[in-house]
């Protein structure tokens, strides 16, 4: 019991110091704004973003701590029932009450929303990476694929600032060539980089499916493992944004368009993940069955 008490407060304080990273890391480098506009002219404060990211850091933080304490206490037995609590626990004790100081801080609240809003999303957050962490510890190629998403969205998130208003030249679909105002020169302008991008936010992570897949097939020798690893990944970020409003009222909602991108990366990354995954165990198979051949 003193053992399991120890490894529980390990994962806690672990979860506890990764939430307030990501919550303080973001607010430094202005990607969680709590003044973000929406509508057709800028017209009303919409609060649907930083509540979207309150929900996701303490879902990251409660995975990836049970991830990280699981393995330094040498896989304990029965460790995928206490351990997602404990760091659930963490993340919502240290991000709960910096996102709700800093949404009371904010200059205008948003629509329908408080700082408790904020508090709420992390608590919902936290439920949603403890189910994760459950999953991901029970079965390690679904742990596999939760964790390069999570490094994957993360990368993605607090590379924003470098990223967001340049258009990526090597993408055409996220280009289009539109009047300059004022000096009627033809100038390229990023379309859907206010949207997290179709690279970012669809093509990216059906990509991290097919790797993630062909790992887990090729290490576990199953085709159902890599289907497993691939597709848990965008099932986390879509229940993220099931949880909050996607927007879809408002045309000129950014919100809407991340929406569906999580929820398209789900039935195609599991479309990817299959075939990347039939082909990588065919092959781990044939290979094993050479190597048996030449003993």
């Amino acid at each position: 019991m003193r053992w399991r008490l120890s490894a529980s407060a390990a994962c806690a304080l672990v979860a506890a110091v990764l939430a307030a990273a990501q919550v303080l890391v973001a607010h430094r480098l202005g990607v969680n704004d709590w003044t973000v506009r929406g509508g057709s002219y800028a017209e009303y404060v919409d609060w649907d973003h930083p509540l979207t990211r309150s929900t996701w850091y303490p879902a990251a933080s409660t995975l990836i701590a049970s991830m990280i304490t699981h393995r330094l206490f040498r896989r304990a037995p029965w460790s995928w029932r206490w351990l997602p609590p404990a760091a659930w626990l963490g993340s919502c004790l240290t991000a709960g009450p910096l996102l709700y100081g800093l949404a009371s801080a904010a200059p205008e609240a948003g629509i329908g929303s408080g700082p408790s809003a904020a508090v709420r999303a992390v608590a919902v957050g936290g439920v949603i990476g403890l189910v994760a962490a459950m999953v991901a510890l029970r079965r390690r190629e679904a742990g596999a694929g939760l964790v390069t998403y999570i490094l994957w969205v993360s990368l993605l998130e607090f590379a924003r600032p470098w990223w967001w208003d340049r258009a990526p030249a090597f993408d055409p679909m996220l280009t289009e060539e539109v009047w300059a105002g004022g000096s009627g020169d033809r100038v390229v302008r990023a379309s859907f980089l206010e949207a997290g991008g179709i690279t970012a936010g669809l093509i990216g992570p059906v990509v991290v499916s097919g790797v993630v897949a062909v790992w887990a097939a090729a290490r576990y020798g199953r085709r159902r493992s890599g289907v497993i690893a691939g597709v848990a990944g965008p099932l986390l970020l879509c229940s993220v944004y099931l949880t909050i409003d996607p927007g879809w009222g408002d045309q000129d909602s950014v919100q809407a368009a991340l929406c569906w991108y999580a929820f398209l990366a789900v039935p195609i990354g599991l479309c990817s993940a299959t075939i990347a995954a039939t082909l990588a165990g065919a092959v781990a198979r044939r290979v094993g069955a050479d190597a048996r051949r030449t003993r």
